[in-house]
């Protein structure tokens, strides 16, 4: 792992990865002091955890251990299929045990996302999700769920939530840096009504 100062420098944001949604939570603590959270979609610069920072909805430990191994056997099914002398029924066999592993991969990663409310309510990706309906990516990992699961698990009531965008516009150009922004509505949309739930109990 870097230094502090190279976890957090944004010039990636300005090259090929373009750049990331940031978010700030002000929140209220039990005695009444005031707090800020924040948080970073995804990860920023190949990290998942930084501190200051609040973490993902998982163990990063447990999702790397699944996901490493994984990622790496359908990575090499990718290169066998660039191979230009692969017969068609072969060329089948590994793209249809590429697209099983994948998607027994997602299903196993979504698992390990837990979802706390503010009624000390908790579950999984795949429970917010109606049966064989399809998890977009990157589910979960948005800056509103991160920072209101946060203040739930730490009884922080909040007050004020603000997304934005820093760094090189993406490309659909639907991103602009400096802009604020809702809360997604595929990703986010249905995992917020469990996230709030509870919420109005505590003022």
């Amino acid at each position: 792992m870097g230094s502090m100062s190279d976890e957090l420098d944004t010039s990636s944001l300005y090259g090929k990865a373009l750049g990331k949604m940031f978010g700030v939570l002000v929140c209220k603590t039990a005695k009444g002091k005031k707090r800020t959270l924040k948080a970073f979609s995804g990860q920023y610069n190949g990290q998942w955890e930084i501190d200051g920072w609040v973490p993902p909805l998982f163990d990063v430990q447990e999702f790397d251990r699944l996901n490493i191994p994984q990622e790496r056997e359908i990575k090499r099914l990718s290169r066998l299929l660039t191979d230009p002398s692969l017969t068609s029924g072969k060329r089948a066999e590994l793209q249809l045990k590429r697209k099983q592993l994948s998607r027994r991969l997602m299903k196993e990663l979504h698992g390990l996302y837990r979802l706390h409310n503010f009624r000390n309510q908790h579950c999984t990706l795949s429970d917010l999700f109606p049966d064989g309906a399809g998890i977009p990516t990157g589910t979960g990992d948005c800056c509103g769920p991160k920072l209101l699961n946060h203040a739930a698990l730490n009884n922080l009531q909040p007050l004020g939530i603000a997304e934005f965008y820093w760094g090189k516009t993406n490309k659909s150009g639907t991103r602009r840096e400096g802009q604020f922004y809702p809360a997604c509505t595929g990703k986010c949309g249905p995992i917020l009504g469990f996230l709030l739930c509870g919420i109005q109990e505590m003022t």
